[in-house]
């Protein structure tokens, strides 16, 4: 279909408007800037982006016989003596070209090498009858040249590393990551007394006060659940134990903005979302845990499957066979597929802070986890669920209990990273990044 559209707008007046084209007909210009009658051998050639050849090719022969050539293609198996096959067809003049293309620039370079047979050079076998010329184009591509390109190839991950990324004010209750926005990937914190929204290296760009308390008694242990992801016409969901209400909220231009809110107690609320949908929950009545209700659409007639609790769930940018997982007050972890069914055996002893992320672009989610009893000696790993050698990796321990974590690809290299909140002895929260990628800068 992509040769036929692109001999369709070779043969139109104009030779099409798109930058192949256009970049073929400056070409044709240069190559032949006073037409006449003449037989033209070409020979085009993209050794760096093989898809360019055929449509470049096609117009380049277009906008050529729009000039009076008569043009005799070349294959590749003829390079290696392509003035002597221009000559063997009869050809006036060999236009052999040598096309480019990346994400910035599209770069066309020619030489015209006349081949015509000249009497007096007869006998000088292989002699040029002239000089050549060198001939140059460069052009900016579109969007349909860029697609020649195919996907980027995936980075090699380097060795999975935890570096510092911010500090941050209060105690953190939530933590979630994802893109606002096309292209803009943030970071969405909940703490006692506001949610806050940072770019990825952690720097402040809003903050947003809590809805207030429900009147009476007040929550124990006051937890938290945010999720990043297609709510509506928001991005953000969250919701705190013990507020009168959640919300939904957008960030355009990188400012929250309230577009709903959230039913209050009772009510079923997106507790994670990631690449396998939303996953809804609900808090126990005047707790900060979750009940065992665990749905991909929210339903308010949904009652708990049991009578677990649990402390949180987390969700997979980019899921495989785990999609999903949820944390149940007695730190075993159950890691869910796409359909909440059970992806691999529990995990016992896995902390409050864990993520899934596929940091090294396998295709399948690792397990970011602190372990059950945190504490300053707290231990973040790196786990590979199923695989022979479960552990990938193991901090050095130090930084203070891990209290959440959130994935999403805050490096733009197309992999997924993790940030990992810890509460340092000091006071506070300090934000670090696990990545796999090589330079670890987030964008």
């Amino acid at each position: 279909m992509l040769l036929v559209l692109s001999f369709l707008l070779a043969a139109a007046p104009g030779g099409g408007d798109g930058a192949v084209e256009r970049a073929a007909e400056e070409l044709s210009l240069k190559a032949v800037p006073d037409p006449a009658p003449a037989r033209l051998a070409l020979l085009v050639s993209a050794p760096d982006c093989a898809p360019l050849r055929e449509p470049f090719l096609t117009a380049l022969s277009g906008a050529l016989a729009r000039r009076a050539q008569t043009v005799v293609p070349l294959s590749g198996a003829e390079e290696d003596d392509v003035e002597g096959a221009a000559r063997a067809r009869g050809a006036d003049a060999l236009l052999r070209v040598r096309v480019t293309l990346s994400a910035e620039e599209l770069t066309v370079l020619a030489e015209w090498v006349p081949t015509r047979e000249n009497f007096f050079l007869q006998h000088a076998v292989g002699a040029r009858p002239a000089g050549a010329r060198l001939l140059t184009v460069v052009a900016a591509p579109d969007d349909a040249a860029r697609a020649l390109l195919g996907p980027p190839a995936r980075p090699r991950p380097g060795p999975i590393v935890l570096r510092p990324l911010a500090e941050l004010g209060g105690r953190l209750l939530a933590l979630a990551a994802g893109p606002t926005r096309p292209g803009a990937v943030r970071l969405f914190a909940v703490t006692t007394t506001a949610v806050l929204l940072l770019d990825a290296h952690g720097a402040l760009l809003d903050e947003r006060g809590l809805p207030p308390r429900v009147e009476g008694p007040r929550v124990r242990d006051v937890a938290a659940v945010a999720a990043v992801g297609e709510f509506g016409a928001g991005r953000i969901a969250y919701a705190v134990a013990g507020r009168a209400e959640g919300e939904i909220l957008a960030a355009p231009d990188d400012r929250l903005t309230r577009v709903e809110g959230l039913p209050g107690l009772g009510a079923t609320l997106p507790i994670a979302a990631g690449g396998a949908g939303i996953l809804f929950g609900a808090f126990v009545p005047g707790r900060g845990v979750l009940e065992d209700l665990l749905a991909l659409e929210k339903d308010p007639a949904a009652r708990p499957a049991s009578g677990r609790e649990l402390f949180g769930a987390a969700a997979a940018p980019h899921p495989g066979r785990a999609a999903f997982a949820v944390l149940d007050c007695d730190y075993t972890l159950r890691i869910l597929g796409p359909t909440l069914g059970p992806a691999f055996p529990d995990l016992p002893m896995v902390g409050v802070g864990f993520a899934l992320a596929d940091l090294e672009g396998g295709g399948e989610p690792l397990l970011i986890a602190s372990e059950a009893s945190s504490g300053p000696r707290d231990r973040l790993r790196v786990l590979a669920p199923g695989a022979p050698e479960t552990v990938l990796f193991e901090a050095e321990p130090g930084y203070g209990p891990v209290v959440a974590a959130a994935s999403a690809d805050l490096t733009g290299d197309g992999l997924d990273d993790v940030v990992v909140a810890t509460s340092p002895p000091e006071g506070g929260t300090r934000l670090w990044l696990v990545t796999a990628d090589a330079s670890g800068d987030p964008r």
